[in-house]
Parts: structure tokens; C-alpha cells; sequence
């Protein structure tokens, strides 16, 4: 199995896949406070918004009022302790889905706290008198140092999050058929001799994950057409050892069948199926077997970090 790296479903519709290893947390760093008790040093991706005129009300009221659609639920921690501060476990249970959510609050005064939530955050409200300041992140778990405006005691704190969404994990994948070598390496090609044919795509040879179809057509005019059909959830992916060009679908023709450990990169016949893709396909001569190969990405539950 290759190096893992994850993907947010919730981008695919965006940009097919975009290679995230989960946001970094945000605010990893610990901030000092300006003349005046605002944070400062913050980085690139942890911004916060200062509302003057703060309209408090329940947690799915102060998310909505905070803007922007990437929260699906909320949670709101009120009545700070200004002595012992906040710190504990507080639970979101949704009453349709019955999924829960764990934010923990640590190392809290009346002015001060850090948090950590099993799924991603994307706005932390802090409010004080009648000002609020908005952290807004990129689907945080955890952040440290958050303040109210001007260093106040913090009255309450409200949390907008989302249920995490479908991951991806890099896969090799082969038509199923006879290994080239028998010990080691689990290459797989498939003996073809002009007839069309369906066999199963194969991904994680220890479990045996069928990734969906491959499918030669019978030749015309000396070609064969050979599709990739994904199922199960499966996407392409790109080519990790191929950042050049990015061939995730390559194949080798062989008039005898081959006896040696294959190396995919040096394969004849390559083309780049967008990743995201479930389907994809590409034309080589006619000959009597095929090697295979396809990077492809599998559905796996997300996990923070």
C-alpha cells in the first residue's frame, strides 16, 4: 500500500479532488495580544472578524448571524465562569441522526481557552459585552489562546460545525488476471486473444477490494479499446510517482506472456483520466495480453488527526 493521503469529499464537487491530509490545525501557534488585548501573529488560514454590535441567541442562531454555509450544527457554551473559566466536555447530539460531536475546552479563564473537537470546526464565536470576535477556519479540530475583544471576560462561546465527510486513500489497482511473478509483487495481466472481455479492477491485493471493471472491446481496425468502469465509491487519482504528466491509467501489450515484475512507469500505452473520474479509457494495438494499471483513490472514514 502506497503513502496515504486523504481527501474531503465535501471539495470533490469543486474540484474533483483536492490532496488534503485534513486541514492543519488552526492557530497551532500560540498568539501574544496587541496594546489593546486583540490577537495578533495569526496565520494565514485562522482569521478572525470583530462584530461590534453582537445579537446573541441560541447556537444555530449566532452561526447563521456569523455567516457562510459551512457549518451544518452548532454548539454554544454559555454563562462563563469568569473565576474557573469553562473547562470540560460539551456534546452535541443531533435528535434526527442521532450522530454526536465531543468539543473539549481547556486551560480556560474568564478571558481565555483552548478547544478541540472531534469534527472539523469552521467558526468559533467568543462573545464579550456587546463585541464578538469570529475565528474563522478551514475545518479546524483544535486551536489554542482564543480571546475575547479587548482581553474582556468572555460571557459565552459558540461553536458551528460539521459532521466530517467521506476520506480518500490512495490504491494501486490491476486487471484481474494472471500474476506476472509469483512470490512478491502482485502485478496482475490479463490474456486477451481478440476476444471482448470484462474482468474484475483489483485494489488492495491483501483484502482483495474490487474497484469496479476493466472491459476490452473486440478489435477494429487493429485497436482495442480498454474502459475502466469504477464502483464501490472508488475515484481516479493521480500518479504520485508521475507528477509530470500524471498518467494514472497505463497499460502494456505483450505477444507472449511476460515472466518479469512489471514497472508501470515504463508501460507503452499511458493516458490521464481527470482525477475524480469513475470512468475512463484508452486505445492500444491489438495483442494477446494486457497489463493494467490504475491509480485510483478508495472511501475511508475520516479520522482526525
Amino acid at each position: 500500500m502506497k503513502k496515504l493521503n486523504y481527501l474531503l469529499a465535501m471539495l470533490f464537487m469543486v474540484f474533483a479532488v483536492v490532496s488534503c491530509d485534513y486541514y492543519e490545525q488552526g492557530g497551532s501557534v500560540f498568539r501574544d495580544l496587541d496594546n489593546e488585548g486583540n490577537p495578533i501573529g495569526l496565520l494565514s488560514y485562522d482569521k478572525i472578524s470583530l462584530v461590534e454590535n453582537w445579537k446573541s441567541g441560541d447556537a444555530a442562531f449566532e452561526c447563521g448571524q456569523a455567516g457562510g454555509t459551512c457549518w451544518d450544527f452548532a454548539l454554544k457554551v454559555d454563562n462563563w465562569d469568569e473565576d474557573n473559566g469553562m473547562d470540560g466536555e460539551y456534546y452535541y447530539t443531533d435528535d434526527e441522526t442521532d450522530i454526536t460531536n465531543t468539543i473539549t475546552i481547556s486551560n480556560s479563564s474568564g478571558s481565555t481557552f483552548d478547544w478541540a473537537s472531534i469534527w472539523p470546526v469552521c467558526k468559533v464565536i467568543v462573545k464579550a459585552g456587546t463585541e464578538a470576535f469570529i475565528y474563522n477556519y478551514e475545518g479546524a479540530f483544535g486551536d489554542v489562546q482564543l480571546v475575547a475583544p479587548d482581553g474582556k471576560d468572555i460571557s459565552h462561546v459558540t461553536f458551528c460545525f460539521s459532521e466530517p465527510g467521506m476520506c480518500y486513500e490512495e490504491e494501486t489497482a490491476w486487471a484481474e488476471g494472471t500474476r506476472y511473478v509469483k512470490k512478491g509483487n502482485w502485478a496482475m495481466y490479463v490474456d486477451y486473444y481478440g476476444v471482448e472481455k470484462t474482468v474484475n479492477l483489483i485494489a488492495d491485493y491483501t483484502n482483495y477490494v474490487n474497484a469496479g471493471t476493466v472491459t476490452f472491446s473486440a478489435p477494429v481496425d487493429g485497436k482495442v479499446t480498454i474502459t475502466v468502469n469504477l464502483t464501490g465509491g472508488a475515484i481516479f487519482y493521480y500518479d504520485l510517482n508521475d507528477p509530470l504528466y500524471d498518467n494514472n491509467l497505463k497499460v502494456q501489450d505483450y505477444d507472449k506472456a511476460p515472466t518479469k515484475t512489471p514497472s508501470p512507469g515504463l508501460f507503452k500505452w499511458k493516458t490521464n483520466i481527470e482525477t475524480g473520474s469513475i470512468t475512463g479509457s484508452i486505445v492500444v494495438p491489438v495483442k494477446n495480453f494486457y497489463g493494467v494499471h490504475v491509480d485510483i483513490a478508495l472511501p475511508v472514514p475520516c479520522t482526525t488527526p
